[in-house]
């Protein structure tokens, strides 16, 4: 992104990004990422392409920028205390309940090859990278870790997603009470059948 959207923005600035944002989430309900042009964007946005050019080097670039907002937007509703294990499940439901809510976004995804499409290897790429250092934050002050922090971040950002991707694309009439059950069975080890 051309411009740093942790400092603090200028209404018209905030405005801009917020046509551009939506633009892009309407495009993704509507068609495949491969097939959306930065002139689609600007018509929905209703800003010329030059000033998507002022904030975005590209299309990628806007679509990195979307799953920021989202993340952050999602990461925002975790609590920093707790129980490691209670976290990564509110970690869990929150992503779950984000695709619930857009249902379009995940049947873009899925009839565009699913957990093998650029769309989701962006964004699930973008939420594992989160993840891992919302997990690592809960796990670096608990010193009964046997194994190095970072390692541990990853196994279960990694755990998150893999059960995420499998509740969305294997089993997607399965609920979140029964997803749950499986996410905590593996946390804890449980490999018993």
């Amino acid at each position: 992104m051309k411009i740093d959207v942790t400092q603090h923005l200028t209404l018209g600035a905030k405005r801009t990004l917020k046509a551009f944002r939506l633009a892009m989430f309407e495009s993704l309900s509507e068609k495949e990422f491969d097939k959306i042009t930065v002139n689609d964007i600007c018509k929905k946005s209703e800003y010329p392409r030059a000033t998507f050019y002022n904030y975005f080097d590209d299309k990628f670039d806007l679509l990195q920028y979307l799953w920021s907002y989202i993340g952050k937007d999602i990461l925002d509703k975790i609590p920093r205390d707790g129980d490691g294990e209670t976290g990564i499940v509110k970690i869990f439901n929150l992503l779950l309940e984000f695709f619930n809510d857009h249902q379009e976004l995940l049947a873009n995804i899925t009839k565009n090859n699913g957990a093998d499409s650029h769309l989701w290897h962006s964004m699930s790429g973008y939420l594992r990278h989160e993840a891992d250092i919302l997990v690592f934050e809960y796990c670096k002050e608990n010193d009964q870790v046997k194994v190095p922090v970072k390692l541990l971040a990853r196994f279960y950002s990694d755990l998150i997603i893999a059960v995420l991707e499998w509740c969305l694309f294997e089993q997607p009439e399965i609920n979140s009470e029964t997803a749950d059950e499986y996410l905590i069975s593996l946390l804890n080890g449980g490999f018993n059948v």
